[in-house]
């Protein structure tokens, strides 16, 4: 493995390490915790039995007990239900490194590139985990090599072993596929609707779960131009997310520099406090 390619597979752990751990406990989490626990009786009817639906759904696929999984299809369960980060059945027998399932979830209609909340397709967590079986399955089956996460990651990126990786690189250069246009092509997509909103063609849009912004994940990525647009759309500088998290937390822990000058330039809330960490103020981070 080249050094370079080396590192950045470190450093994709590292950040799903980090991007784990801040969903632990965080609003979101405890709003599916919640779910999970709430009585069968309380919320509305449809509701209710959808979530349980989904619920009993993915258990059964994590089973493994196909005849329960064919059931509850028939049933009327959605194949690509998610769960409150995102995870479908499909994302979940790939990572348990059940390729029976992997195989009965794609043959009756899972989708291959479903991201989940971080953007990670079953490619990449197949990848991430080195089966490669699975991984050889979904590429035959339509799984982008050139998909990114919200990180802009390849799944080439965050594979560990290196028999996946010659897998990975094998399939991208079959499909000429240039990964460095791959790896900004959110940046690109996100710089195009910022400039549609700018211009009155659209609308922005928090995350369904997250309550995340365009301007959150700018942030997050250093993405200078989309910020200076939104700015320029008029989104508050201060938004939070689900977690109580402004554009400044975002830039702050992923250390992106010139991206926290920005946002105090534009008058931000040095002190903001989120919910999870009771207390934490963004600055410390990456401003003097």
């Amino acid at each position: 493995m080249a050094a370079d390619d080396r590192s950045r597979s470190e450093a994709a752990k590292q950040r799903r390490q980090d991007q784990l751990q801040r969903w632990l406990g965080s609003e979101t989490d405890r709003t599916g915790t919640e779910l999970r626990d709430r009585p069968s009786t309380s919320g509305g009817r449809r509701a209710r039995v959808c979530f349980a639906q989904g619920a009993v759904f993915m258990a059964a696929c994590s089973a493994g007990d196909r005849e329960e999984v064919s059931e509850l299809l028939k049933q009327g369960a959605d194949i690509n239900h998610a769960n409150v980060d995102g995870l479908t059945a499909l994302h979940q027998a790939c990572i348990d490194d059940n390729i029976d399932m992997v195989q009965f979830l794609v043959e009756n209609g899972s989708e291959v590139n479903r991201g989940d909340n971080e953007g990670w397709t079953p490619l990449h967590a197949a990848a991430s985990c080195g089966f490669i079986p699975i991984a050889k399955f979904l590429i035959d089956h339509g799984a982008l090599v050139g998909a990114v996460n919200s990180e802009g990651e390849l799944p080439l990126d965050v594979a560990t072993e290196d028999a996946m990786e010659r897998l990975l690189k094998a399939e991208i250069k079959k499909q000429g596929v240039d990964m460095e246009n791959a790896r900004r092509e959110e940046e690109r997509v996100m710089l195009r609707d910022a400039m549609a909103i700018s211009a009155g063609r659209g609308t922005l849009t928090p995350h369904s779960i997250t309550g995340a912004t365009a301007l959150h994940v700018a942030a997050a990525k250093g993405y200078m131009e989309v910020m200076k647009l939104l700015f320029q759309c008029g989104l508050d500088v201060d938004c939070k997310d689900c977690d109580g998290w402004t554009p400044l937390h975002a830039a702050a822990h992923w250390g992106q520099e010139e991206a926290c000058s920005l946002l105090a330039d534009n008058m931000c809330d040095m002190g903001a406090v989120n919910n999870v960490v009771r207390g934490k103020i963004p600055v410390p981070h990456c401003l003097p």
